[in-house]
């Protein structure tokens, strides 16, 4: 492959799992990423179609393979999904580090649960500005965000009635996706925010 395939190469089959990674790191590149990815479609399928005729079997397998890691994120079969999932884990962890310094920027409300000092609160949103949906990271030392309603205490109820969006935290259930620690990301619509 020429030095100029390699590239575009590169760039189509990665961005569908590097935009996942990136996302908290460097969320404009994240974003622009998989755009720049789309536009490479364009000659790769030139150069794929070039390489079918010419049958050229080494550039062939190459342009299948690239083609293949660049759909499954579109497919979003569920292997797919939780590995990119985990890549974004995995930016979110670096993000976040060190925890002191990250939790320091989280608008926490502390309440006592059982005997016990709790905290819950929001730490930061993604998502762009212009989009439905803003992803907002919230910080949980109970986990009940995650549980079914039926499970969640009064004291933790109480905790999240500062929150812009709370009728959404305290009256459904199933939306908080586990990032890792006491941390979880919910996807809440812009028209669910209140005020």
């Amino acid at each position: 492959m020429t030095r100029l395939k390699f590239p575009l190469v590169i760039s189509v089959a990665a961005s569908g799992y590097a935009s996942p990674f990136l996302l908290y790191l460097l969320p404009t590149l994240s974003y622009w990423l998989f755009l720049i990815s789309l536009i490479c479609w364009i000659p790769l399928s030139f150069l794929s179609l070039s390489a079918l005729f010419r049958r050229n079997r080494k550039a062939v397998v190459i342009f299948s393979t690239t083609w293949a890691l660049a759909v499954l994120p579109l497919l979003d079969p569920e292997p797919v999904g939780r590995f990119r999932f985990w890549l974004l884990v995995q930016g979110f962890r670096i993000h976040a580090s060190p925890l002191e310094s990250y939790l320091s920027r989280c608008q926490l409300t502390e309440f006592v649960e059982k005997g016990t000092k709790q905290a819950v609160g929001d730490c930061e949103s993604s998502g762009l500005s212009y989009a439905s949906v803003s992803y907002v990271v919230f910080y949980d030392t109970t986990g009940e965000l995650a549980l079914p309603l039926a499970q969640r205490t009064p004291e933790w109820m109480d905790g999240m009635r500062y929150y812009p969006a709370k009728k959404v935290l305290l009256e459904s259930e199933d939306r908080a996706e586990h990032l890792f620690g006491n941390f979880y990301r919910v996807g809440i619509a812009i028209d669910e925010f209140e005020g």
